[in-house]
């Protein structure tokens, strides 16, 4: 299928029949520019919909991403409508991905291990000690080395990143999560300013907040 020319276009592609008022309502609404986007710090589709063709899954090639055939999905105009084309396409690439790695699946035989659980259900043994606090067994510790440590992947709201410092102990010495959310989440004051009410749910809603990420 050839790319659309125009993002009405990719609208009517990905939703069927034009819809005029939701075009009317998130197009121009909460421009970010490329250099806006970078300064910020954003990730993820508010990074791609300004304009900038990065995704750790491509940059990193981490995992058997760089195995499949799929492309980045990006726009150039940073507006909330370019941020909702872009995770629309996103969802489009991403059931490419799951049908070539279901492809790729190698024949033989499987077992249904939920329907094992649910035959032993009445069995008694699944309801000892052993099975109703296997949650509270003590985890395996290893040293953690005497370094710095940050390893990010690409989610859905954008870059997550985990940053470790070690002390040749059991437990880090300090352990910071980077959530996408709280870092996007950031530049919202700056995007309602001098825009109307009604506008503030549209931009909020193309930021795409996870609220266990910004509440801090």
């Amino acid at each position: 299928m050839n790319i659309p020319a125009t993002r009405k276009d990719l609208m009517v592609v990905n939703m069927g029949p034009h819809h005029p008022s939701m075009h009317e309502r998130v197009e121009g609404v909460g421009i970010i520019g490329r250099e806006e986007v970078i300064n910020w710090g954003l990730s993820g589709p508010m990074l791609r919909a300004s304009g900038i063709q990065w995704d750790l899954r491509k940059v990193d090639q981490y995992e058997c991403y760089d195995e499949f055939d799929w492309e980045v999905q990006w726009q150039k105009e940073g507006d909330s409508l370019a941020r909702y084309l872009v995770r629309i396409g996103e969802m489009i690439e991403s059931i490419k991905i799951i049908q070539q790695a279901l492809e790729g699946i190698p024949g033989g035989p499987y077992e249904n291990l939920e329907i094992r659980y649910f035959d032993r259900e009445g069995n008694p043994e699944w309801n000892d000690f052993e099975y109703r606090f296997i949650s509270k067994k003590p985890s395996p510790t290893f040293e953690l080395p005497k370094q710095e440590l940050y390893v990010r992947v690409e989610a859905p709201k954008g870059e997550l990143g985990i940053f470790l410092i070690g002390d040749r102990s059991g437990f880090p010495w300090r352990w910071k999560i980077r959530p996408p959310g709280f870092i996007n989440l950031q530049i919202l004051p700056q995007l309602v300013k001098r825009m109307k009410l009604a506008d503030i749910m549209t931009i909020l809603g193309s930021i795409d907040i996870i609220m266990g990420e910004v509440d801090r």
